[in-house]
């Protein structure tokens, strides 16, 4: 007849492991209450069952005994660091693949595709752009609705037209208010206007964001008019006109 040998841990390792179930039991039994009152939030669902699974692993840990939850844990960590490292050899071999003759050209390129619409909408300025890493564009979409060149060759031309199209965005539905004796034109920043600002940049860039405003106040009636707004257009190919 086979004698079965037991477990027997020395006196450290048994504190540790009775802590450790002590531990893991108050973890099951709270999270055994809360869901049997009902009364488990979505924070706690996700603290508790990864609180007992690190506790058992420890006592598992402590039987010398590498469990099945341990070991597929492990190879899906592996499985993870094996695939992350093909993807950034996939991005290396693609970055050196890729012609850099003319790179300088076609940046230029889509940022003054940029700054050029903007300019013509009537906003003008687009300040700090910048091309990221993942192939991104970030820049700071500025309102200059006051705006007209000191050095045009046709000044009274440009005047009028400047008046005309402000008066456009007025009846396009933009809320602007006038500082100076009517010189100086600014965008309100409210609700009409930032759902307009929003639906504007995306039909001209669909994967574009606008992710942070700035804001001052008016000297004249205390009004809070845009500054500038900061955007992220994610997709590089909205950028060229043909598309």
């Amino acid at each position: 007849m086979n004698i079965q040998e037991n477990v027997v841990l020395n006196p450290d390792q048994k504190a540790v492991a009775l802590k450790t179930l002590k531990d893991m039991f108050f973890a099951a039994k709270q999270l055994h209450d809360w869901i049997d009152t009902d009364a488990l939030s979505h924070e706690m669902a996700g603290i508790l069952p990864s609180l007992i699974e690190s506790h058992f692993t420890d006592i598992s840990k402590q039987l010398t005994y590498e469990s099945k939850l341990t070991k597929e844990k492990e190879e899906r960590h592996q499985q993870i660091r094996t695939a992350n490292t093909r993807v950034r050899e996939l991005e290396r071999q693609l970055g050196e693949s890729k012609p850099i003759d003319g790179l300088k050209e076609q940046l230029r390129y889509l940022a003054s595709t940029v700054s050029d619409w903007w300019n013509k909408y009537g906003f003008h300025h687009v300040s700090d752009e910048n091309f990221t890493q993942y192939g991104h564009y970030t820049a700071r979409f500025c309102f200059m609705l006051d705006h007209l060149s000191m050095y045009s060759d046709t000044p009274v031309t440009d005047k009028r037209t400047w008046k005309e199209r402000i008066q456009e965005l007025i009846e396009e539905g933009w809320d602007i208010v006038f500082q100076d004796g009517r010189r100086s034109p600014q965008l309100v920043d409210n609700d009409n206007n930032r759902a307009r600002l929003v639906k504007l940049v995306q039909s001209r860039f669909p994967s574009a964001k606008i992710i942070k405003t700035r804001n001052w106040r008016t000297d004249d009636d205390g009004v809070f008019t845009f500054r500038d707004v900061e955007v992220y257009i994610y997709d590089l190919q909205d950028i060229p006109e043909n598309k």
